[in-house]
């Protein structure tokens, strides 16, 4: 079921425009990190994320519960393409302060951000999401 969701977050990025919302997050602070997709519920929000770096641009999506405060990784890859095949782990885990999954799940939730992570909103457009600088 995460593989349909996510096959479908994907192939949604990859034809409309993306809203990405910015995460600078102060443990990689030579990266640039991007929500690019949120879909579902507060009990299975699937995220999507972009990060550009030193290394290049890579892509991870992860089911968030809001109730719970708990992260299930879906996957990553160098391209959306990537995370339709990609395997996704068995369990979820607690969201740590300070942890990357924290920064994601205070803005898939609504969450007030804390001094670890920045947050803001671009607008781009494209078949897959830019990351501007901020």
């Amino acid at each position: 079921m995460p593989n349909k969701l996510l096959a479908a977050s994907c192939l949604a990025l990859t034809c409309l425009t993306a809203n990405a919302t910015l995460l600078e997050a102060s443990f990689d602070p030579d990266a640039r990190y991007s929500i690019v997709s949120m879909t579902g519920d507060a009990a299975e929000r699937t995220v999507i994320t972009q990060r550009v770096g030193l290394s290049g641009t890579s892509y991870s999506a992860r089911q968030i519960d809001c109730t719970n405060r708990t992260v299930r990784f879906l996957g990553s890859g160098t391209s959306l393409e990537d995370l339709k095949s990609a395997v996704a782990d068995k369990e979820s885990t607690p969201i740590f302060k300070g942890s990357l999954a924290r920064a994601i799940s205070e803005e898939a939730c609504g969450e007030t951000s804390g001094p670890d992570t920045v947050v803001s909103s671009t607008v781009t457009s494209g078949t897959e999401p830019a990351v501007e600088a901020q």
